[in-house]
């Protein structure tokens, strides 16, 4: 009896310390989610959470999923609430970002939320090759450069533009159907041109570099006949 007396006085005699305890402001929050691409073609999923008066919450993890596949893609803290994802297969993806909450600054619970969803299409990478018509070829000479775009599914759309080092030898040169663009010059200088040719890209499709074609110009040919001629 007399344990159960010291139970009672004990919750009389602190109502209000009791009170006080329970009393925990609970702040909503709203998160957002966006994608971009960074200069090296990869996609960047991008956070923002807010709470309900509009200003940043105080800290938390955000999770970034891609609900197609049901893959966690990655988590990053709330002050700087990106990731960048560079290995998806091509095709279409839903993500979705959700915000953990935070109950670390106590009497404030910060609540958890949730982005909806963002529909997005990974572009494939394509190969890019360049060729020349005659390679070495002499001064002055008129060569063809010719760059092949091969995708693994569909078509490639978009235009080529072609590169001797830094200069542009022609701009956004359309494909055909068969994924080639062409260009014949015959202003090409002397000596070893580094050709390459890049992809602009598609709806399906991102930027590609060739790999660099060593171009001859008016190197001296050796003829068949003169291999292996000792005199």
């Amino acid at each position: 009896m007399n344990g159960f007396h010291l139970i009672v006085i004990i919750a009389l005699a602190c109502p209000t310390a009791a009170s006080a305890q329970s009393i925990v402001e609970s702040e909503l929050t709203r998160t957002t989610l966006t994608s971009s691409v960074d200069a090296a073609g990869h996609t960047v999923l991008t956070a923002s959470v807010t709470a309900a008066h509009g200003g940043g919450v105080p800290g938390g993890i955000v999770r970034f999923i891609d609900e197609t596949t049901l893959l966690l893609l990655g988590w990053a803290d709330v002050s700087q609430p990106s990731i960048v994802i560079d290995h998806l297969p091509d095709g279409q993806h839903r993500f979705r970002a959700a915000y953990s909450g935070t109950a670390n600054f106590l009497p404030v619970m910060i609540q958890p939320s949730q982005s909806g969803l963002l529909i997005q299409t990974i572009r494939a990478v394509p190969n890019v090759s360049v060729s020349s018509s005659e390679n070495p070829c002499a001064s002055g000479a008129v060569v063809t450069l010719t760059a092949a775009i091969a995708v693994r599914d569909g078509m490639p759309t978009g235009a080529v533009t072609f590169r001797d080092g830094e200069r542009v030898l022609a701009a956004h040169i359309g494909l055909d159907r068969a994924g080639t663009a062409s260009f014949t010059t015959s202003a090409l200088a002397d000596g070893s041109r580094v050709i390459t040719a890049e992809y602009e890209g598609d709806a399906n499709h991102v930027r590609a570099l060739s790999p660099q074609l060593m171009q001859g110009v008016g190197t001296p040919l050796v003829q068949s006949s003169q291999l292996g001629n000792t005199d």
